[in-house]
């Protein structure tokens, strides 16, 4: 043990000896063998990588890191030196990559040339995403406007800038991937504006137009085939919408039922005798909508027909016949026909007709009112152009002479009857008798000295026959 002891005493001392020997350079720096880490490379293993993202890896070393690298499959892409203050770096992949898997190495290098490195194997996406919205560029909307993006799927986000504002009026991050842009109040007319379209891999795209904003209702008219509000047979009814957008629907509705879409309609209301609720609703491109109420007559009962001239079974006389029709209806008339001869179009309606033959006439008038309902209805007329036959019976012959009261009686006959028979004293009507057995007496003495007598008689129709005449003397 002893010996030990003292053989490590000599090598000491033979060390020390040769150190004390040698002497040392007080300037020269220490060695720096210790290489850079480097943790992290800002990204994740498999992850989506578009043309160009920044990164932020994670360094370190005893002394310093003075440059970094950037390679792709170990070929070198961008070198930082000195290192950015921001500790941000930049990935830049070339598009001939998209769609491959490179591995992307951050290199750290401190200022003994030392470096240390990490590697992360990333995929590559260097195409912007493409979608199509709905509705598209160049559509009406208005009100509540809810986008429709059809979905990609690595999409990350869409946001929509109105340009008259600069602002973001609609985004969406996720699926259905539904932007919902309020145009409520919003002035009428054509409003620019973008998408911006960002997919996983931080790609993105732009898509510029323009739609057209309309928050105002259509006003519509409706037009009756011939009266307003009131409806016969089939009626066609005509619906006028005016609009800034284009009208994409109109319907009609009765009483709470939807009936028929289009700009007309085509009403079967035969048989019916009532009123209805009438809706006309449209709809526009920009999706505003307007009803229009109306209630609304069914008529389909003729006119009404109060009076006929000449009444049923009148006798008439002459070549013509003038007739007459008092008829009315809600709806208006539209014309008053006799068949067979003319109509009518303005009241009092009358036409006149030929009575033609001694016999019955028949006079038919239709009445049609302004929704073309019709009404007939028929007079029966006599037709009487003979003269009633007249016989005096009893009188002082022509030429003799008379004095006192002088009595002169008559017999009279016609197929439709006798009206009246009349006694004529030079010239003038003296006296009437209207039952047969027609008599008449006469006082002389109330006459000039020559006296010219005559009787008359008139049928019911007007027809009249007069005797010759007999003259008298005093």
């Amino acid at each position: 043990m002893g010996w030990r002891r003292v053989m490590t005493v000599g090598v000491m001392a033979a060390v020390m000896a040769v150190s004390a020997a040698v002497p040392a350079a007080a300037d020269e720096p220490p060695v720096d063998t210790t290489a850079p880490l480097v943790t992290a490379t800002g990204l994740a293993e498999g992850q989506i990588v578009g043309r160009t993202q920044q990164l932020r890896p994670t360094l370190s070393d005893d002394t310093g890191v003075v440059k970094v690298e950037v390679l792709i499959d170990e070929a070198v892409s961008r070198t930082y030196a000195p290192v950015p203050v921001s500790g941000l770096v930049v990935l830049a992949l070339p598009a001939a990559r998209d769609g491959a898997d490179v591995e992307v190495t951050v290199r750290a290098f401190d200022a003994a040339g030392n470096s240390g490195s990490a590697t992360t194997r990333v995929h590559v996406d260097t195409t912007a995403p493409q979608v199509s919205f709905s509705p598209p560029f160049e559509s009406f909307v208005g009100g509540i406007v809810n986008v429709q993006v059809s979905e990609v799927p690595d999409l990350a986000k869409v946001v929509y800038y109105d340009h008259a504002t600069g602002k973001a009026v609609a985004s969406a991050s996720a699926a259905p991937w539904i932007l919902t842009w309020d145009t409520t109040g919003l002035p009428t007319g054509g409003r620019w504006g973008h998408f911006e379209v960002f997919d996983r891999a931080g790609n993105a795209r732009l898509y510029y137009g323009f739609y057209a904003v309309d928050n105002t209702k259509p006003v519509i008219a409706v037009t009756f085939p011939a009266v307003g509000g009131r409806v016969a047979g089939t009626s066609i009814l005509q619906a006028s919408v005016t609009d800034q957008s284009p009208v994409s629907r109109v319907e009609w509705w009765v009483n709470g039922t939807l009936q028929a879409s289009g700009p007309s309609y085509a009403w079967d209301t035969r048989g019916r005798n009532e009123t209805a609720q009438l809706e006309v609703r449209a709809h526009d491109e920009a999706g505003n909508t307007a009803s229009l109420d109306r209630t609304v007559t069914l008529d389909n009962a003729g006119p009404a027909v109060t009076a006929i001239t000449p009444a049923n079974r009148a006798l008439v006389r002459g070549a013509t016949v003038r007739t007459t029709v008092q008829t009315a209806d809600a709806s208006g008339i539209r014309e008053a026909r006799l068949e067979g001869v003319s109509s009518d179009t303005t009241a009092p309606y009358a036409v006149t007709a030929a009575t033609g033959r001694d016999g019955q006439r028949k006079l038919c008038w239709s009445v049609t009112d302004r929704l073309g309902n019709t009404s007939r209805s028929c007079r029966l007329v006599i037709v009487d152009n003979t003269k009633p036959s007249l016989k005096v019976t009893e009188a002082p012959r022509n030429g003799a002479k008379v004095r006192g009261t002088v009595t002169v009686t008559a017999s009279a006959h016609d197929r439709n009857g006798i009206s009246r028979v009349e006694l004529l004293m030079n010239g003038n009507v003296i006296a009437k008798d209207t039952k047969a057995g027609y008599a008449f007496r006469i006082k002389i003495s109330k006459y000039s000295k020559k006296i010219k007598m005559r009787v008359r008689v008139y049928d019911k129709a007007g027809n009249a026959f007069t005797s010759a005449t007999r003259t008298w003397h005093r």
